[in-house]
């Protein structure tokens, strides 16, 4: 069985994610996360990605604080590590390339 290098919490933290789905098709989503770590993260998406696939995502809001602007958007390049029907959907998971998401926590803890 797998075992998860970092703690992963549920959230329902928007994203944006952009890439190439298996049908050679460029595509831009906006979605939630289902649930995040600092190195990667889940969310369910109609499109079918690739194990292996390069995407980029943007958090907004959520990248380094920078003095007297606040915080930025995270932005990252990711591979998928996994992909897993859900119903209708396909859950992907995530792996942040070259990057730590450096706020994961919900807003309301």
């Amino acid at each position: 069985m797998e075992q998860r290098q970092q703690r992963r919490i549920q959230s329902s933290l928007p994203v944006r994610i952009s890439g190439v789905d298996a049908l050679g098709e460029a595509f831009e989503e906006s979605t939630e996360a289902l649930d995040v770590s600092r190195r990667g993260l889940s969310f369910l998406t109609s499109r079918e990605i690739p194990v292996l696939a390069s995407l980029t995502v943007v958090i907004p809001g959520r990248g380094t604080p920078q003095p007297g602007e606040g915080p930025r958007d995270f932005l990252a390049s990711a591979c998928v590590v996994r992909m897993t029907k859900e119903n209708e959907m396909n859950r992907v998971a995530i792996r942040f390339i070259g990057a730590t998401l450096p706020f994961y926590t919900p807003e309301t803890s």
